[in-house]
C-alpha cells in the first residue's frame, strides 16, 4: 500500500515537472538579446548679463528700552521705504525678510563680579528689494543710506525670464552629447542607431560669474556691476549601437 503511494507521488512530481519545463521552454525562447547600446553625458552652457539685483538692507537701532529702540526703528525705516518707492520701486517687490528685538548685554569683563546684565536693546528690520532696473542700484543704495539704512547685508544678480537661457543651455548639451557619441561611434566602429532614452537637468538657477563691487563714494553714485549670470545643463542620451554595413 505504502509502494503504491510512494509510486503515484513519483509519477504525480514527474508530470509536474514536464508541464514546468513545457511552459518554460516558450518563455526562455521569447527572451531574445537585447541589442548593444552607447551612452554619453554632456553638459552645456549659456551666459547672459542680469536684468535685477536683489538687495537686502535694513535698519539696526538701539535704546534702553525695547519699546523705544522699536520706535526709533520705525521712524528710520519707514524713511527708508519712502525713499525705496521714490526711486520707483513698486510695492510688490519690497518684502520684509527680517524684524527681531534683543537684548543688548554689558561685558562681563568689566564687571567685578563677573556677571553681565542688560544694558538696552536693540531692533533690527530688514527689507529684500528687486531691482528691476540695474541702474537705479547704485544711486538707491546711497539714497537709503541717507534715509537712516545702516545695514546692508547682501546683492544679488538675476535674470528675469530665464527661460530662453535654460533652453539655450539645454540645446547646448544635447548638441554636445550627440557630438561625443558621433565620435566614440566613429572610433568603435560602430553606427549610431535609434535613441533609447534622454534625461536632462539643469542648474535651475543662474550661477555668478563675478563679484559684485560696492565702494561708498561721497562725490560719486555707489557702484554696482553685475557681471554676468550662467545656468549650466546637463544631457545623458542612450543610443542603440549598430555594426557598419560593409
Amino acid at each position: 500500500m505504502h509502494s503504491m503511494n510512494r509510486t503515484g507521488i513519483l509519477r504525480t512530481a514527474i508530470l509536474a515537472s514536464t508541464l514546468l519545463a513545457a511552459f518554460a521552454a516558450p518563455a526562455l525562447a521569447q527572451s531574445a538579446p537585447q541589442p548593444p547600446t552607447l551612452t554619453v553625458f554632456a553638459d552645456g552652457s549659456a551666459t547672459a548679463a542680469p536684468d535685477i539685483a536683489i538687495v537686502t538692507l535694513g535698519v539696526v537701532s538701539e535704546s534702553a528700552t525695547a519699546k523705544d529702540a522699536l520706535t526709533a526703528n520705525a521712524t528710520d525705516m519707514n524713511a527708508v521705504i519712502a525713499a525705496i518707492t521714490g526711486a520707483g520701486i513698486a510695492t510688490k517687490d519690497i518684502a520684509t525678510s527680517g524684524l527681531s528685538v534683543n537684548p543688548v548685554y554689558s561685558d562681563p569683563s568689566k564687571d567685578p563680579n563677573g556677571q553681565s546684565r542688560v544694558t538696552g536693546y536693540r531692533v533690527q528690520n530688514q527689507v529684500t528689494v528687486k531691482i528691476r532696473d540695474l541702474a537705479k542700484s547704485g544711486p538707491l543704495l546711497d539714497q537709503v543710506v541717507s534715509a537712516g539704512a545702516n545695514r546692508v547685508t547682501g546683492i544679488d544678480f538675476d535674470i528675469d525670464k530665464a527661460t530662453s537661457l535654460r533652453d539655450a543651455a539645454m540645446k547646448a548639451a544635447i548638441t554636445e552629447a550627440r557630438r561625443r557619441a558621433e565620435l566614440m561611434a566613429e572610433a568603435a566602429g560602430v553606427k549610431l542607431g535609434e535613441i533609447q532614452s534622454i534625461q536632462t537637468s539643469d542648474s535651475g538657477g543662474g550661477v555668478p560669474i563675478f563679484r559684485a563691487q560696492m565702494a561708498m563714494k561721497a562725490d560719486a553714485a555707489t557702484p554696482v556691476m553685475g557681471g554676468e549670470q550662467q545656468i549650466t545643463a546637463n544631457a545623458t542620451i542612450v543610443y542603440r549601437i549598430e555594426p557598419l554595413k560593409k
